[in-house]
């Protein structure tokens, strides 16, 4: 199992389930946490109980909502260990980024806008690090430019994190978004509305991920065959 963590005050549930669809197109299986404050997912991945926490399925994606820690989820499945390939943690708050050990996770992705609250947000998580931390930038804007780099690097420099030359960047256009609300809709999980350039975004965020485990040639297979 590898753990891959996301964090930031930014609404990425639904990227993140477009990621965890293609992965598990790709035959990996794949558990995504919503350990948000907001757990937003909660309000898209349906209950299959009357507890708070619980782990459903949405359209082939096993999704974990309520819990704070790996052991809390092993122990609602009744297993010593989690027997996925991925597990991916969505976090936005210094608890769980901790109790969910997210700066030990295989890859680490630091998402944000350029909005100052989210920029200012994701600062609060950064300074709970005890040690330097791997971390791989990942930018949702209509516009991205230098002056807006200068400023988040300079926000950032004070931290222990050692920032990938890599950098994932997401555009934020009228298309993407109503491609999301599209697929919240009709309660499934599909990229073929996104732009080409959200695509492209997905396929190298997916590379990231999966390490050249699998060809670039067949993710983006998957990614334009949805």
């Amino acid at each position: 199992m590898e753990q891959i963590g996301f964090i930031g005050v930014n609404d990425k549930k639904d990227l993140l389930l477009n990621v965890a669809k293609i992965i598990t197109k790709l035959n990996r299986s794949v558990l995504l946490v919503d350990s948000t404050i907001m757990q937003r997912l909660r309000y898209i991945v349906p209950k299959v109980s009357s507890t708070p926490i619980y782990v459903s399925e949405y359209d082939g994606i096993d999704v974990a909502i309520g819990f704070m820690n790996l052991m809390q989820i092993c122990n609602y499945l009744r297993t010593p260990n989690l027997n996925y390939d991925y597990v991916i943690i969505d976090t936005d708050n210094p608890q769980t980024f901790n109790t969910f050990m997210v700066p030990n996770s295989k890859k680490v992705f630091y998402c944000t806008s350029y909005d100052e609250f989210e920029l200012q947000k994701s600062i609060e998580i950064l300074a709970t690090l005890r040690g330097e931390v791997n971390m791989t930038k990942m930018i949702f804007s209509s516009d991205i430019n230098n002056k807006h780099d200068e400023y988040l690097n300079h926000l950032l420099e004070t931290f222990p994190v050692r920032w990938s030359e890599e950098k994932v960047e997401f555009p934020d256009t009228d298309q993407d978004r109503n491609a999301t609300l599209t697929n919240q809709l009709i309660k499934q999980v599909n990229v073929k509305n996104y732009s080409s350039t959200y695509k492209d975004s997905m396929e190298y965020l997916v590379s990231l991920i999966l390490e050249g485990n699998v060809l670039q040639s067949d993710i983006r297979k998957v990614i334009r065959k949805k």
